[in-house]
Order: C-alpha cells, then structure tokens, then sequence
C-alpha cells in the first residue's frame, strides 16, 4: 500500500484497518487519507469505525468488495458543494433536448478514445472507421452507434477475435477489464459528489435499481484509457502487480496536455454541473488521445 497510486486495495489484506491522524493504516502500512481517491475492502478486513469517519471528511469512496475481489457496495460521502440543492433541481428538471445532446457528445468522444487506441496498436483502418462513426452519432444516439463501435472495437483492439466483452467475467482481458473499471467508476462517483450533482439522476442509464446512473454516464469517455492499461497488463487473472498498474490508471493523461485523468474527471463534472444549470450552452467533453468534444 503505497501513497503514489491513490487507490488502495486491501481485498486480500487480512487484519485491522483503522485510520489515526489523518492516515490509512493497515497492518505495518501507512498511506496519507487526502492522497486517496478509494479504498476497495475485503472479507478479511476488520474495519475500524475510524476509518468510515476520516474517508467522510477526506471524501474517500469506500468499495466493499465480496470474497472474489468484486464490489457489490459502496459507502460515500456526502456533497457540501454550496450549489447542492440547486444542481440537484436542475438535474431533476433538466430538459429531454439537453439531455439527448449532451449524451450525442459523450458518445461521440468515447468513440474518438477508441479510435485513438485502435491507432495506438497500428490499426489505422480500424482508426478512421471508429473516426467516421463518431462523426454520424446525432442527438440522442438513436442508431445506437456506441453499440455498433463497440462491437467493432473490441474485435479488433485486443487483437483476439474469441473476446467477447462480459461485464462481471473474470476470464481473458475482461477481469483487467473490471477492475479497471471499478477504479474508475469510484473516481467518478467521487467528483459527482464534489460537484453538487445526485448521482442516482443520469442522462442515459435510467434504470431505477441504478443508484449511480450518472456516474456510468460520465465513465464513458475515460474508458478508452482502462482498456489501453487493460492491454499492457495482459489477460487473465490479476497480480499485484496488473492491480497497481490498473490502480495508476488515474495518472494517465487524457489530452493532449499534462493534465491527469483525475483531474479531467474532476472538471467535466463541474462543467455538467454547469451545463444542467444551463451556464454553458454545449457540453464540452474530454476525449482520450485527443482534445475536447466542442460544440
């Protein structure tokens, strides 16, 4: 456990975890609570209370994982951004035409991140393929043109035409894949809460059981930048090591510039923050590889 990688995973840590002056401690570790994004709990783990009351203040994601190493809950803290109640009547009233459009802008960036990573493993055929159909999603997305590139996508990226992406399997470069991903979603999460918005209330993933539709519809354009790690590590079963890897996913950058993915996390959910308070006309949405997704 290392304070560098800013996710801590103690799933397969056995003993007491508590928190005492401002850090995570476990076992003859020690990692510094405001370098944390989430910490991802085990069976084994045996919690101090303390630990819940500084990941409050500290606003760490708690993700209790079951004896497999997958999450199935989550504990998070609560907003204090002073427009909490604002963006939350917002978001409730925020208008189908809006909605749709800022969707049309998340699509078409993850699919540009997907273009990027099929060029970053020589594919260039493949690259303007996935550029040209970002180009053809319109408001809303009614040709469902997310499932048509990735489908395309995963048949070629990982370069191995029996994978078959099945969210939950642990086999091939879907466990990568999950693990990945969960990292990421727990940093998204994270943001909505710091930028005043409900996380329950998406643009897209509607389902009612969804407590956090939002997150999965902000997760979309970083997503390219799992399956890019997700590949170096190789498939199968993960390692400490393939852990950490996938866990320093955060420091990546998303652009063209120096700017982490943590960060950009962090500022595109103030900008929608923004946008569902109709401050901002357009959505601008970052693209793995690339730039922004602009008007």
């Amino acid at each position: 456990m290392t304070a560098p990688w800013r996710v801590i995973d103690l799933t397969e840590f056995e003993g007491d975890v508590f928190a005492s002056k401002g850090h995570l401690n476990a076992g003859d570790k020690s990692a510094a609570l405001e370098d944390i994004v989430a910490i991802l709990f085990g069976t084994k783990n045996k919690i101090h209370s303390s630990v819940f009351d500084r990941a409050a203040v500290f606003e760490v994601v708690l993700l209790h994982c079951n004896w497999a190493g997958v999450p199935i809950s989550s504990t998070v803290p609560w907003s204090e951004n002073t427009r909490v109640a604002a963006r939350h009547i917002a978001q409730a009233n925020l208008d189908l035409p809006r909605q749709k459009n800022a969707w049309m802008r998340i699509v078409k960036a993850k699919v540009r991140g997907q273009a990027y990573n099929l060029r970053s493993v020589g594919d260039a055929e493949g690259q303007k393929f996935l550029s040209d159909l970002a180009d053809s999603v319109r408001s809303g997305d009614p040709a469902n043109v997310e499932g048509q590139a990735a489908k395309y996508y995963w048949r070629r990226f990982f370069q191995d035409r029996n994978f078959r992406r099945i969210v939950g399997a642990g086999n091939s470069y879907n466990a990568p894949l999950n693990y990945g991903y969960t990292i990421l979603r727990g940093r998204v999460l994270r943001s909505i809460l710091e930028a005043g918005l409900w996380p329950s209330l998406g643009i897209w993933h509607s389902n009612r059981s969804n407590t956090f539709a939002l997150a999965d519809d902000l997760i979309e354009p970083f997503r390219p930048a799992v399956d890019l790690v997700a590949k170096s590590v190789g498939a199968g079963e993960l390692d400490r090591d393939s852990k950490k890897k996938l866990s320093a996913v955060l420091d990546l950058p998303v652009l063209n510039s120096d700017l982490t993915l943590s960060s950009e996390i962090s500022k595109f959910s103030q900008r929608f923050a923004n946008y569902v308070e109709g401050r901002e006309k357009f959505l601008s949405v970052p693209i793995f590889g690339g730039e922004y997704e602009e008007a």
